[in-house]
């Protein structure tokens, strides 16, 4: 996480606002879901909008071109329990992980699980003759935060109907409870995406602000020339010394700077 992110580097603001309190891309995300349900509620009449538009499906991705369908359907859910349910769990661990890792590596790592996780889905669907099913739901990006935390605080108890339970064990009911229904409605192979692209971000570093920083332009370094081990450094003596005052000599340096397109090839062969 880029130490700028931290809440110990943040300038001071003139005031409380949303952006200055605790996790603020947490809760905006879940404002959002929140505002998109209730349009979604307001125009129940139109599905066309919300369902051939936003919600993703094989077909309008891959033979329509409708990419933006991986990040919009992760706004849309299908009832109340299913968005309560998201947003809560959403909620509990997600202000720890923004905490965690900076806000704007906690927004790039739930859009990039997002759209992962129905990318995932929809090439399985597809494969599986599946192309005009729909999905929507934040399933898979909330899967993704509950695993990250999980990774991280795998013994930590949370209240689950009232009952204390490991992070470990309320994850792996999680992933293998759809396995024993009906799970024809429910998105799991983007749940399991979800997780999956969990693992592989805590496993490879793959922070939004890791990635970026690596690319920026080093700055000039000064490569520092040592003298030879053979040739002892041997003490001037009083007259060479005052002769070479006497003449405004400058003392010998012995750090180079070089030009940045040397320095570039000569890190390189490092």
């Amino acid at each position: 996480m880029g130490i700028y992110d931290r809440e110990y580097y943040r300038g001071e603001t003139g005031g409380p606002s949303w952006f200055s309190g605790v996790a603020p891309w947490c809760k905006t995300l879940i404002v959002i879901n929140c505002a998109m349900f209730l349009l979604q509620n307001a125009f129940s009449g139109d599905s066309h909008l919300f369902v051939d538009w936003l919600a993703a499906t094989p077909e309008a991705i891959f033979q329509h071109g409708r990419i933006w369908q991986l990040w919009t359907a992760t706004f849309l859910h299908s009832g109340i329990l299913h968005i309560l349910g998201n947003m809560w769990f959403l909620w509990l661990v997600g202000r720890e992980m923004e905490s965690l890792y900076g806000s704007r590596d906690f927004l790039a790592f739930y859009l990039l699980a997002g759209g992962v996780s129905t990318l995932g889905w929809a090439v399985i669907a597809a494969l599986s003759g599946g192309m005009e099913r729909h999905m929507l739901g934040a399933s898979g990006a909330v899967m993704a935060v509950v695993t990250l935390y999980t990774l991280y605080y795998p013994r930590r108890e949370i209240l689950f109907f009232f009952l204390p339970m490991p992070m470990w064990v309320l994850l792996g009911i999680y992933l293998v409870f759809p396995l024993f229904g009906d799970n024809g409605t429910v998105a799991y192979q983007a749940h399991l995406m979800g997780a999956a692209f969990a693992f592989c971000f805590k496993l490879f570093d793959l922070r939004w602000s890791r990635l970026v920083t690596g690319r920026i332009r080093r700055p000039r370094l000064r490569i520092f020339t040592p003298m030879p081990v053979d040739q002892p450094r041997t003490r001037p003596s009083g007259s060479s010394r005052a002769a070479g005052e006497s003449l405004g000599a400058k003392p010998s340096s012995s750090v180079t700077v070089l030009p940045e397109e040397q320095l570039d090839a000569r890190l390189d062969e490092v």
